[in-house]
């Protein structure tokens, strides 16, 4: 099949896509913390809309050295902030003699109300030494049930811990063109491996109405483990559980079962992008 110029270029755009994003910041209503001496760490939580909570509501920050992507996060500090809505800004002090510069650190944040998990933020966020800025935006995503552990709640904070740490994980990438001529699909890809093999693949879709999508596919146990979806400014996620069981379904951060018919069609293209990754592995 004969690939146009065109169809290059835009396949070679797709992998620089593939390196990663940008933060956006927004102002936080209210005003900041209170100043104080020493390093601190201070960023705004935001939601996609202003959020009121409940008196005694708080935001629970925690910095993380996030370096090993094959153990848990380290704790470095962390602080808990009264707080009345969201959006919310916070200031967490730190130890500087406790911040290594060839490590990496992350901020985390839960948004608890009324003794339940309101809100988590999407995913972690890099700070201090790889990242140059002790300044954050932390956006949250809808939390599911109480604070208790929920196996949904405890595989979406495990997701976001990898997909903070895969820097710590060997990365290749390449792309493909799918399709007839004159309706290419193309799709440029990048995947992580560790000692098991392929553990994530994220690929950048460019359709031949020149429409654009992405998805994500985790592994784990050699098992598709979490897909997520972002589609025409929407984004659904499913997360399975160590039986192969759907215990995951959202839609914009928000629980919705309906989901879950899109798991058949999102576990036969995570097979397809695994393989694929896996042939073309660095040995």
């Amino acid at each position: 099949m004969r690939a146009t110029s065109s169809m290059v270029l835009t396949v070679t755009l797709l992998l620089a896509a593939c390196g990663g994003g940008s933060q956006s910041s927004a102002p936080a209503a209210g005003a900041a913390p209170a100043q104080a001496q020493g390093p601190a760490v201070t960023g705004t939580a935001l939601f996609e809309q202003p959020v009121a909570l409940s008196p005694g509501a708080s935001l629970d920050v925690r910095l993380l050295d996030i370096t090993r992507v094959d153990a848990e996060p380290i704790l470095i500090t962390e602080g808990k902030f009264p707080i009345q809505a969201i959006p919310a800004e916070f200031r967490l002090p730190y130890d500087a003699a406790a911040i290594n510069p060839i490590r990496t650190y992350a901020i985390d944040v839960t948004v608890m109300d009324n003794n339940a998990i309101r809100f988590l933020s999407q995913g972690r966020v890099g700070v201090l030494p790889q990242n140059k800025s002790d300044k954050v935006t932390v956006m949250l995503a809808q939390g599911l049930v109480s604070a208790s552990k929920d196996p949904a709640v405890e595989l979406i904070k495990e997701f976001n811990d990898f997909e903070a740490r895969l820097g710590g994980l060997k990365r290749f990438a390449d792309s493909r063109i799918i399709g007839p001529e004159g309706k290419e699909t193309a799709i440029g890809w990048d995947a992580f491996a560790d000692e098991t093999g392929v553990r994530m693949v994220r690929e950048q879709i460019v359709n031949p109405d020149q429409s654009r999508s992405s998805r994500r596919f985790a592994f784990k146990d050699d098992k598709l483990w979490v897909a997520v979806r972002e589609i025409g400014g929407g984004t659904v996620q499913l997360g399975w559980d160590k039986d192969g069981q759907v215990i995951v379904n959202l839609r914009n951060g928000q629980a919705d079962p309906s989901v879950a018919e899109q798991a058949p069609e999102l576990t036969r293209l995570a097979r397809e992008a695994r393989d694929i990754a896996a042939a073309r592995a660095p040995r």
